[in-house]
């Protein structure tokens, strides 16, 4: 029984050892086959030359763009920079082979070894951005099928409009331009924008994505559009307005005696100075197509706390003033106006009657 067994596992041991070696022995065939099928297929190549069968025909360049991430919005500088890749395939007609002979039906190659379009940024932010040289991978196919994914962080030139911010919306485009080649030569089709894999950006929402093409020169235009995120903004920088703004009538009440008048509205007055210089590192800098909203309140809620200021002291001198001095012209008139508009007011709430006794 034992010798049976033992003659078993020296048996399956052999077995494994053999298939071992003629895996091995396999894989040198399959490399050797592979480095053939590319010599046959590059050979005598020239690579600047259209890969068509019969000169007149169109090369269908195929593409889409993958957005994974968003770097940065400066709306300052008006540069948008995201990450992604573009997904580019077409039919090289001059390439074919078949699989059956040598057993691979696609392989991959980093060298130029084959014709590919010529892409150029239309809108980059700085100097001109040319899609051709990378390092990426390409993969072609039997049948003559290329696929090509090249992947960059791409700074695009996006004009901002803050008139509404926080409560912003902007709208960038990714251009893209087929160079050199025109659509008798290679036809530039659009099939999708993508953001399967895109990873959501702490400042910004994305609303929405869309693309459109240009048949001449052949551009395509990915539009981004974004939703600024304004909780933030919200209580760091409106609320506090907003208080302050309620804040600086309250002076009013009270009492002129009591000589806190002065001291609270300038203490209000220099709130607000110290608030807008902190804010305003928050604030994009921009004045063109429109300043934004809040840089106005920010500028009428430092005028009005500077009226309210001079309105006090102006109280304050005619309520201190001594009674045993004539009043002056200019303080008649003020006096005069405040009746009228105080009668006006009696009228206008339906006092019409004691307003004509009066």
């Amino acid at each position: 029984m034992f010798s049976y067994v033992g003659c078993m596992i020296i048996t399956c041991t052999c077995l494994s050892i053999t298939n071992a070696d003629e895996h091995k022995s396999d894989e040198p065939d399959k490399n050797r086959t592979v480095q053939e099928l590319i010599r046959e297929v590059t050979t005598g190549r020239n690579k600047e030359v259209l890969p068509v069968n019969k000169w007149g025909e169109p090369v269908r360049v195929a593409f889409y763009f993958h957005m994974t991430y968003i770097q940065e919005f400066d709306e300052v500088a008006g540069k948008l920079s995201v990450n992604g890749y573009f997904g580019i395939d077409w039919i090289d007609n001059t390439v074919s082979w078949n699989p059956d002979k040598y057993g691979v039906s696609s392989f991959t190659f980093n060298e130029e070894l084959f014709w590919k379009p010529t892409f150029i940024m239309r809108n980059p932010y700085g100097a001109a951005k040319i899609i051709y040289e990378d390092h990426n991978v390409k993969r072609v196919h039997h049948n003559g099928q290329i696929e090509w994914f090249p992947s960059d962080s791409f700074d695009i030139a996006c004009q901002a409009d803050v008139t509404n911010y926080p409560f912003d919306m902007q709208t960038c485009t990714l251009a893209i331009v087929l160079s050199v080649y025109d659509e008798k030569e290679v036809i530039l089709w659009p099939t999708a924008f993508l953001t399967d894999w895109f990873i959501p950006h702490k400042t910004w929402d994305l609303v929405e994505t869309n693309f459109t093409r240009i048949p001449f020169p052949q551009i395509v235009n990915f539009r981004i559009r974004l939703r600024r995120k304004p909780m933030y903004f919200v209580l760091n920088l409106i609320l506090p307005i907003v208080l302050m703004c309620i804040l600086n009538p309250f002076v009013f009440l009270l009492p002129a005696d009591s000589g806190e008048r002065v001291g609270f509205s300038i203490t209000v007055l220099l709130a607000i100075a110290v608030f807008l210089t902190i804010s305003a590192s928050s604030l994009p800098a921009i004045s063109d197509p429109q300043l934004p909203s809040l840089s106005i309140l920010l500028f009428a809620d430092v005028a009005f706390s500077g009226l309210i200021v001079l309105l006090v002291i102006i109280s304050l001198r005619f309520y201190l003033r001594n009674e045993n001095l004539p009043v002056s012209y200019l303080g008649e008139k003020f006096v005069k106006c405040c009746r009228v508009l105080r009668r006006s007011c009696s009228c206008s709430n339906g006092q019409t009657i004691q307003c004509h006794n009066k």
